[in-house]
């Protein structure tokens, strides 16, 4: 199925395709005022704005919020409080206060519970504002793959230029979170390649096949295995949404295993550190790493049931909470989003956080149910299902950097409920 990709028609028809976006997006613009334009724009520079560091990401995502936020109240725009995702978004924070206010240090705990609201609200301003036109949506997909595009550029320069550093890379960041960035920044774009490698016309498909694995080996080269697992699951879980052809999706599987099996032979210690030690290290005795970084987390549950200990308040309160259990480590967080919760916000945030994340989830699905034959809304509910999926190991639920990254593909995927079924012929998937 991969064997004509010097097919001149094929390339052309992908070229109209980016091209019929772009005009689309000027001309949603230009439709606009003047001052709504500029935050459209500034909404969709923001993967861009992702791959320079947290500080500049965090200014995104708060501007945008301030933005939505003063722009609702001198419109009285506040119907988007009646969708009950958003009602439940509101309930879980109002418990994360509450449990921040009766936590050992209050002042940190409130403090971070307050900030942490900047990102559901981000997700509210772009599927209630700046996401509503299809059009821009289209284009915030076509961003955010140029966007995860350049990621792997500059992982391969730093790939030549320095190598790994422990199996490593963290290019542009200087820190461990490349990974993370193509995981969850690029896994809206990553997984509408992939239904298209599996679903389009031949030519179209084996471009998007070659491209998908192409971020899938940087995926391994960065070295962090759980993002690396969650695209590859994901991955293989958009391909069964969208019209598959079942011999090109075993096909797929088959190549992406002996791409990265290759992988694995040419570099023995990434497979060793992909397998050998991840396996050692499953939560499933004592002994294993991730059992001593969640364990604290299920101790911290133990002492305080109802509330937690304060939300965010973890990281300060850890070395309190395992004081008799030196066997357990502390770390800033017990990565797992349900421990995590459980630990800091106790049961009643353990619930009012899981009816939040399934809220997002089903509106995903929902929209999914009505548009089937919209690419992009075939796959999008898979974003937030496989970033909140319960027994993987996650980064901070509060923290910064994790939830820039994380609510840019979630808000991104929200915006799929704008997406109206209709009849038009398009690029294998109703996407333009």
């Amino acid at each position: 199925m991969f064997s004509h990709f010097s097919n001149l028609g094929e390339s052309f028809f992908l070229w109209q395709a980016s091209q019929k976006i772009w005009r689309n997006t000027v001309k949603a613009l230009y439709e606009l005022p003047v001052s709504e334009r500029f935050w459209r724009v500034f909404w969709l520079l923001g993967p861009f704005i992702l791959l320079i560091e947290r500080s500049p990401a965090d200014a995104w995502v708060s501007i945008i919020c301030l933005g939505f936020i003063v722009r609702s109240i001198l419109l009285k725009e506040v119907r988007f409080l009646r969708i009950f995702w958003v009602k439940a978004a509101f309930v879980f924070w109002a418990v994360c206060l509450i449990s921040a206010v009766f936590s050992k240090v209050p002042f940190y705990a409130v403090t971070e519970a307050f900030i942490w609201f900047r990102f559901p609200l981000f997700a509210m301003a772009c599927v209630f504002w700046l996401g509503t036109d299809k059009r821009l949506i289209y284009s915030m997909l076509s961003t955010t793959a140029l966007a995860m595009f350049v990621m792997c550029g500059i992982l391969a320069a730093e790939l030549y230029f320095v190598g790994q550093v422990r199996g490593r890379l963290s290019w542009p960041f200087g820190d461990l979170t490349s990974g993370n960035y193509l995981a969850k920044v690029g896994l809206p774009s990553f997984l509408v390649m992939v239904a298209l490698a599996v679903s389009a016309r031949p030519n179209i498909a084996g471009i998007a096949a070659l491209l998908s694995l192409i971020t899938l080996i940087f995926s391994v080269l960065t070295g962090e295995r759980i993002n690396f697992l969650l695209r590859a699951c994901a991955g293989m879980l958009a391909g069964l949404m969208w019209r598959p052809k079942w011999d090109r999706y075993f096909l797929l599987v088959i190549i992406e295993i002996m791409a990265v099996f290759l992988l694995f032979q040419a570099r023995p210690e990434m497979g060793e550190r992909f397998v050998k030690s991840f396996i050692n290290q499953l939560p499933t005795q004592s002994e294993s790493r991730y059992y001593r970084t969640m364990m604290p987390g299920i101790v911290a549950f133990q002492q305080a049931p109802i509330l937690g200990v304060g939300t965010a308040a973890f990281r300060e309160l850890c070395p309190d909470i395992i004081s008799d259990r030196q066997d357990l480590w502390c770390h800033t967080h017990p990565h797992n989003f349900y421990i995590q919760m459980a630990g800091e916000t106790g049961i009643i945030g353990l619930i009012t956080g899981t009816i939040f994340f399934i809220s997002i989830i089903a509106v995903c699905y929902s929209a999914k149910r009505r548009n089937p034959d919209n690419i992009f809304v075939a796959v999008a509910f898979i974003v937030p299902f496989s970033l909140f999926w319960p027994i993987a190991t996650s980064s901070d639920l509060f923290g910064q950097w994790n939830n820039c990254f994380m609510w840019s593909a979630i808000a991104l995927s929200l915006c799929s409920t704008n997406i109206l079924q209709e009849n038009e012929k398009t690029l294998d998937g109703n996407i333009g």
